[in-house]
């Protein structure tokens, strides 16, 4: 019998190794929910490095860039904007997150509270009574956002967040796995609409007809 534990851990340690396979998993929604479609023959998403979009109502689009883990803003090639250097923003979308009819910056982001610990904090950043600033702080989010972009998911005219958040680690879960939601503004805040199960996904975009893609590991 112990032959036979010790060669299903052998096996188990080998499966482990094995590298995982990569699909395109598409995902459309409903105002309810979403579900999971065949896969759009588009590319992967991208990491957010460089974006241009019109924040001070001008007419004239600013270029935001994520520069390491800060977030700078160009306007006429001079730099009029910088993040906190307490802040470690791992992701950035531009559009209209809180529905107010003005284009904002939001950002998911690192930052460490009163007591030096280091929490997850989705953010709005702004022009504002002529200046760019931070309006809306959202409250440390209990599972770590990673990957996140804006888009009209439901075709209802108004963007939703999407958001690739670490799963919940449940007993001895994969610390790895990661779970796709959908989010709503309501005012004040996000309220969410719908959750995935926790897989290995990865490289989250969207098609040019508002389908999610994801890469899943698998």
């Amino acid at each position: 019998m112990a032959a036979l534990a010790l060669v299903a851990v052998i096996a188990t340690t080998w499966l482990a190794r094995l590298p995982l396979k990569e699909q395109q998993v598409g995902f459309t929604c409903d105002p309810q929910a979403c579900r999971q479609i065949t896969a759009p023959q588009e590319g992967p998403g991208t990491p957010f490095m460089e974006g241009s979009i019109d924040l001070t109502g001008d007419g004239e689009p600013e270029i935001v860039q994520l520069e390491g883990h800060e977030i700078r803003v160009l306007q006429n090639g001079a730099e009029i904007w910088r993040s906190d250097p307490e802040w470690q923003v791992v992701d950035v979308a531009l559009g209209d997150p809180n529905d107010d009819g003005r284009y904002e910056i939001l950002a998911a982001l690192w930052k460490p509270n009163n007591a030096g610990e280091r929490l997850n904090h989705p953010y709005i950043i702004a022009h504002r009574g002529g200046t760019l600033k931070l309006i809306w702080g959202g409250s440390a989010v209990t599972y770590p956002i990673h990957e996140l972009l804006l888009t009209d998911a439901d075709g209802d005219g108004i963007q939703e967040l999407c958001v690739l958040e670490s799963a919940h680690p449940g007993d001895g879960g994969d610390a790895s796995a990661r779970t796709l939601s959908v989010w709503d503004w309501h005012g004040w805040g996000f309220n969410l609409r719908w959750r995935s199960e926790p897989g290995h996904y990865g490289n989250l975009g969207v098609t040019a007809g508002n389908t999610i893609v994801v890469t899943l590991k698998k």
